[in-house]
């Protein structure tokens, strides 16, 4: 068996480079990112301050895994779905349904393999030559030095492995449990309608995709928000399923507009497109995840920022903000409050600091890191609280008592912790216990956590040397403002209204977005390289169409002219899908985080992927098609 399933893949050899490319494409993506996530477990469980890293990777491999599978899965079907003539033939020559089962798993095997540990070693070394960015990202601290290790191999060589079981399974199922002649007979036809488990798959999908997205209108904010931008996955997936009748149905409808056009390239390609929509459907979903994918990523990072700013911006009660380079010390704020015309002021803080979020993982010496949340205190002090975070109970007016915290609502969801309970922190490596007293709504605009300088100011915690303050908030009397602003000026300090601070904020965190930036292009790229190869495949394994067409009178003109109107075919159904796919869940994102439902739709973005989409399906079909026809080859048509 291993030496039959070797000579089909020499035989072959053309549409294996294609799929062993691919398969090595993710196994780097996944390499790389389990080389991230299991240095951040590691160096968190060991001591190190390495939290941050297992947050953002964590949160990223949840999408990769997702996204890998579902495009190998259907790119590597495709490619085996090309090869049904050979394995009718096989059945038709006494090979029985187990043997082709056997053989076609031996192949994917052994390029799964191959190409696993191809990729695996250009993904260490990617991870690697990622500290920079980690460091600049405030992800990892300054000399980190990221420790190489076989587990993310393993867990790749596991994960895709599965993966390629799983499509061999379904790749040979069909001409397996089929008689000798009528995997024959169906070997040349592909069958647009769908099995009742497909289709029940497909319908609940659906269904749950809808259902997550109205989530953010029962659930305002983060929790709700996340829930509802998964269902452009699940909406994605349910049109993977669905494809083949999708296709077949809309070039059924517009054949029957282009009969009536009398263009012959048109009523070509979308009879093509009817007679294999199960081919045209492995092209399709990777442009409309590339779409989609990109999409919703810029989309709830735009809904993100939108709402932080507005939060930030509505939140704060003052009438000036004062700033400076590297912090505000003691006799910055000294100058301040001495300032004629300040009647009360509030100072601004972020204090580094982890929250323990699972009490039963942290019982667990390799796990423990995992229970423990890397966060930011918000520290607040003054007289007057000049900041508005939207309390829903309790008040803030207790945070002047030692050992007392208040807590957004959305970390509180689903924990059942509440007003009056406790909060453990580590700061500086020591824990507290910080009794919850007050709840608040704005948690982009103010974070998750706020204390008061006396929790901080206890005698059993050391926050280390800083800055006084990061920003301090004034009210100033009635009239005097811009005497204010003048005086603090010319103490060489910054001024700005709260609108200012807000735009500034949100412009420096999303400055700090470089690691998500590039892992989200990474994953683009590997998507757009699916697609553009999956579409390679097809027009490669098109030779003995273009042949019996060349042969009954067809010009290498229509070839081309056909295939081009393919090509937009596929990208406009590419795009079609993916817009239905995403639309549903940045609505619910922009309305669960800002109130608007537009909130979360970037036009500029959106423009630039669907032109991406247009030029990998135009020009990976049509540069095929124009190689395909350029010389008349000898190609066995029947």
């Amino acid at each position: 068996m291993w030496s039959f399933a070797r000579s089909a893949l020499r035989a072959h050899a053309s549409s294996v480079a294609g799929s062993f490319v691919m398969v090595a494409l993710a196994s780097a993506l996944l390499t790389a990112t389990g080389a991230w996530m299991e240095a951040g477990i590691r160096g968190t469980s060991s001591g190190e301050d390495l939290s941050m890293l297992s947050a953002a990777t964590g949160s990223f491999a949840g999408t990769t895994i997702l996204v890998v599978v579902l495009v190998v899965a259907s790119a590597y079907a495709a490619a085996l779905r090309e090869r049904r003539s050979q394995f009718a033939l096989l059945r038709a020559v006494g090979a029985t349904p187990t043997q082709v089962r056997r053989m076609v798993a031996t192949e994917v095997a052994i390029v799964f393999a191959a190409a696993t540990l191809v990729g695996a070693v250009p993904g260490l070394l990617l991870a690697r030559s990622a500290t920079s960015v980690l460091v600049s990202g405030e992800i990892v601290p300054d000399g980190f030095v990221l420790q190489l290790s076989p587990w993310p191999v393993l867990a790749t060589a596991v994960l895709l492995g599965g993966t390629g079981a799983l499509t061999a399974r379904l790749a040979a199922r069909e001409t397996a449990r089929l008689s000798p002649t009528a995997a024959v007979r169906l070997s040349a036809t592909e069958p647009s309608t769908l099995s009742p488990v497909r289709r029940a798959a497909a319908w609940c999908c659906a269904v749950l995709g809808l259902g997550v997205a109205v989530v953010p209108f029962v659930v305002p904010g983060l929790i709700g928000s996340a829930s509802g931008a998964s269902s452009a996955f699940l909406l994605i997936t349910s049109a993977a399923l669905a494809g083949p009748a999708i296709v077949a149905a809309l070039a059924r409808r517009g054949l029957a507009a282009a009969q009536r056009t009398g263009s012959a390239s048109l009523t070509l390609a979308l009879t093509n497109a009817r007679g294999f929509s199960r081919r045209l459907t492995a092209a399709i979903v990777p442009l409309a995840l590339l779409l989609s994918l990109g999409t919703v990523q810029l989309g709830v990072n735009r809904a993100v920022s939108t709402a932080a700013g507005v939060q930030l911006g509505d939140g704060i009660t003052a009438d000036l903000v004062v700033q400076k380079t590297g912090g505000l010390d003691a006799t910055d704020l000294e100058a301040v409050r001495s300032t004629p015309g300040v009647e009360a002021l509030t100072t601004l803080r972020s204090q580094e600091a982890q929250v323990r979020t699972d009490d039963e993982m942290d019982d667990v010496a390799f796990l423990s890191g995992l229970a423990w949340e890397p966060t930011a205190l918000q520290v607040l002090s003054g007289e007057d609280m000049l900041v508005d975070p939207d309390v829903r109970s309790g008040t803030l007016d207790d945070l002047a008592d030692p050992g007392t915290v208040a807590v957004g609502r959305d970390s509180l969801l689903g924990t059942g912790t509440g007003l009056g309970e406790t909060l453990t922190v580590r700061l500086d490596d020591q824990e507290r216990e910080l009794t919850i007293v007050a709840v608040y709504d704005r948690t982009l605009g103010f974070g998750d956590y706020l204390v008061g300088e006396a929790t901080l100011a206890s005698d059993d915690t050391q926050t280390g040397a800083g800055p006084a303050a990061d920003a301090v908030l004034l009210r100033t009397a009635p009239g005097q403002a811009d005497a204010v602003e003048t005086a603090i000026v010319a103490a060489g300090l910054d001024v700005l209204t709260p609108a200012e601070y807000a735009d500034a904020a949100t412009d420096a965190a999303a400055g700090q977005q470089q690691l998500s930036a590039i892992l989200v292009l990474a994953l683009l790229v590997f998507v757009a390289a699916a697609a553009a190869n999956t579409l390679a495949m097809l027009a490669s394994s098109r030779l003995p169409e273009h042949a019996l067409l060349r042969r009954t009178g067809a010009t290498r003109r229509q070839l081309v002219t056909t295939a081009a109107v393919e090509a937009g075919v596929v990208a406009l159904a590419a795009l079609v899908i993916g817009t239905a796919s995403v639309l549903p869940a940045l609505i619910g994102v922009g309305y669960g985080l800002v109130g608007s439902v537009f909130a979360g739709i970037d036009v500029m973005a959106f423009g630039v992927l669907a032109l991406a989409v247009v030029l990998v399906a135009g020009a990976t079909t049509v540069i095929g098609a124009v190689r395909a026809t350029a010389v008349r080859r000898v190609v066995q048509v029947g």
